[in-house]
């Protein structure tokens, strides 16, 4: 009995013996094991970017693929095919958010520029305003006050000033009460208010400008209040106010006269006697005038309208007509010229015959010298070369509505003489003012 317990005693030694081996050879290789994974993710982790290598990355979505496929082909201007891309990103926003989704705003501003870039102004336009409407939708204000912002700076740069006026006619209580002051906003009101065929309201620019000292502001935001009122006085005649404005800018050295930027709409003279004359001995060799010349009224005393936009980066001009919908964009005339761009074919009717065709056009250097009053008005204008009477008369005329900033000498307004001024015609490469 004895020995059989000693066998068994010792059979169990044995077995215990080998069962510890084996639980110390898998405690050992789990030990290996789980060494390795470390090292390896510590490799991996090293190698990869990203804040949390080891996290398991989202897979794009379809809008956001063909949104970068967009923007590869708009970097290389395929512009059609880009829009191709945006359109089918949208779709697919449409399918998984709906139809009035925020998300798609950057989509549309995508597909406003490469619109813009075909010259289909008018398709931009609907994108521009579909996208403010998505933005007043927004539950959030600051969202509501940036669409708001972003449409106003489209049609300023469009030349739809009267519909970027009414846009933020409501919002102008805002910013003379006492709710939260929008400084982006009330400067883009500022600006809209110089293109204006009945600039200006200069009483609401210096309310404006008084709210935005009473705000923790930049000096540098406050500067350009200073600016942008001291402009608008000097283009409502208030040439008494304006230099304490214009001092602000620059109180280290003086300031030289510049032009104010802005819109200038006059009437072209009548055409001399002689033109008049001329033009009736023409037609009735042509045997177009027989009797009389009973169209006196639709040949020459009805005045031409020109526009003229002081800013190189404005689009094309957009002309608002009217619709049983309510105001709408139905063209855009191009913009010629500089410092004063004038609407092109406008521009045509005023030149002579030789300078109809653009590539003529663009030729055309008219060089000046004038005098600048302490009101910021352009007198004495005296041509450096002998030119057509046309285009001496269409300068003569923008002159008298256009506006500078005075010289600012001591802190105080004063004349300038003998400013040389060039005038050219050469069509511009515009940079477009959007949010894409």
């Amino acid at each position: 009995m004895i020995t059989k317990r000693c066998s068994r005693l010792m059979a169990q030694v044995q077995w215990l013996k080998r069962f510890q081996a084996i639980v110390a050879g898998l405690i050992g290789t789990a030990i290996m094991i789980g060494l390795s994974t470390t090292l390896v993710s510590g490799a991996l982790a090293q190698s990869l970017p990203g804040p949390v290598a080891n996290a398991v990355q989202p897979p794009l979505s379809e809008a956001d693929v063909l949104q970068s496929k967009a923007r590869k082909a708009m970097a290389d201007q395929n512009w059609a095919v880009a829009e191709d891309l945006l359109l089918q990103a949208q779709h697919a926003l449409h399918r998984e958010h709906g139809v009035v989704t925020e998300q798609q705003g950057p989509i549309l501003d995508q597909l406003a520029r490469a619109h813009i870039e075909q010259k289909d102004y008018r398709q931009a336009n609907q994108f521009k305003e579909f996208n403010h409407f998505l933005g007043q939708r927004s539950t959030s204000i600051d969202t509501r006050v940036q669409s708001e912002i972003a449409l106003a700076r489209w049609y300023l740069y469009s030349g739809q000033f009267d519909a970027a006026r009414r846009l933020l006619s409501a919002s102008l209580k805002t910013e003379l009460a006492r709710t939260p002051f929008e400084p982006e906003r009330a400067l883009l009101r500022l600006d809209i208010e110089r293109f204006s065929a009945r600039c200006c309201h200069s009483g609401d620019a210096i309310k404006l400008l008084a709210r935005a000292k009473t705000h923790n502001l930049p000096a540098d935001l406050i500067t350009q209040f200073e600016q942008k009122v001291g402009d608008l006085l000097t283009l409502d005649g208030q040439a008494n106010l304006v230099a304490a404005h214009y001092a602000q800018q620059n109180a280290v050295k003086d300031q030289t006269p510049q032009l104010i930027s802005g819109l200038r709409r006059y009437n072209d003279l009548m055409p001399n006697r002689i033109s008049d004359l001329k033009l009736r001995e023409q037609l009735r060799r042509r045997r177009i005038l027989t009797s009389g010349y009973p169209d006196d009224a639709q040949w020459f005393d009805q005045a031409e309208t020109f526009t003229v936009a002081l800013n190189e980066d404005f689009l094309p001009l957009g002309e608002a007509t009217q619709s049983e919908l309510g105001g709408y964009t139905d063209k855009f005339e191009p913009l010629i010229g500089a410092p004063f761009r004038f609407n092109l074919e406008q521009l045509k009717q005023a030149l002579p015959t030789r300078y109809r065709k653009l590539a003529r056009l663009e030729t055309l250097e008219i060089e000046m010298t004038l005098d600048i009053s302490a009101a910021g008005k352009p007198t004495n204008i005296r041509f450096e070369a002998r030119y057509p009477r046309q285009i001496r008369e269409l300068m003569k005329q923008v002159f008298k509505v256009a506006r500078f900033k005075p010289a600012i000498e001591n802190g105080l307004a004063v004349e300038s003489l003998d400013l040389p001024f060039v005038q050219r015609f050469k069509a511009q490469q515009v940079r477009p003012e959007t949010d894409a």
